[in-house]
């Protein structure tokens, strides 16, 4: 399933060049001429597509039984899975008082963090995660999911155990995109 982003032109423009605009700095001490960002953003791609046919080549084997089902059967199997796994987990923040943020859940229920008409879904809300000027959702907030580099995004906590973080920041360890986690429990 497609699902789109809303991210202001500047963010997304910070979003492509901040890796490589640091690296370069660091390695020349003065700021890098466009080529220069063009050449580390697509020796990052380059890299980026080694990992993931590395990690396919890898897999190949395992996932050999499950290449009889269709892409329909798939995606089925895969939403259960990822309810079965996230459904009823508590979004928590990371602070030193720690705010209960709502839970994962459809979007009908009045906790769920997906559903838009209730506190923990809307856009309006203090304590949502999808307010884009609050601690929680704002795309600068350390604590917000939607910051590339937030240091402590919320955790995703089921039957007290850290499933994870709720946080578009690939570098942490258990990285859950709040966007594709939406997109298995909104109707």
């Amino acid at each position: 399933m497609k699902h789109k982003t809303k991210i202001p032109i500047i963010a997304a423009v910070t979003l492509l060049t901040a890796v490589p605009v640091n690296f370069l700095l660091a390695r020349v001490g003065k700021p890098p001429r466009p080529d220069q960002m063009y050449q580390e953003i697509i020796r990052q791609k380059q890299l980026n597509k080694t990992q993931r046919d590395a990690t396919i080549q890898k897999l190949e084997k395992k996932v050999a039984p499950l290449m009889d089902y269709t892409v329909e059967e798939l995606q089925a199997a895969l939403t259960v899975k990822v309810i079965g796994k996230y459904g009823g987990a508590r979004i928590i923040s990371d602070e030193r008082r720690p705010q209960y943020l709502g839970t994962v859940c459809d979007e009908f229920d009045s906790e769920s963090v997906f559903n838009e008409f209730q506190n923990y879904g809307s856009p309006f809300n203090a304590q949502s995660i999808w307010n884009e000027y609050g601690n929680y959702g704002g795309f600068f907030s350390p604590q917000s999911p939607f910051n590339p580099t937030a240091s402590n995004p919320p955790l995703i906590m089921k039957e007290n155990k850290v499933l994870g973080r709720l946080t578009i920041n690939g570098t942490i360890s258990g990285a859950v995109d709040p966007h594709w986690l939406k997109q298995f429990f909104k109707y």
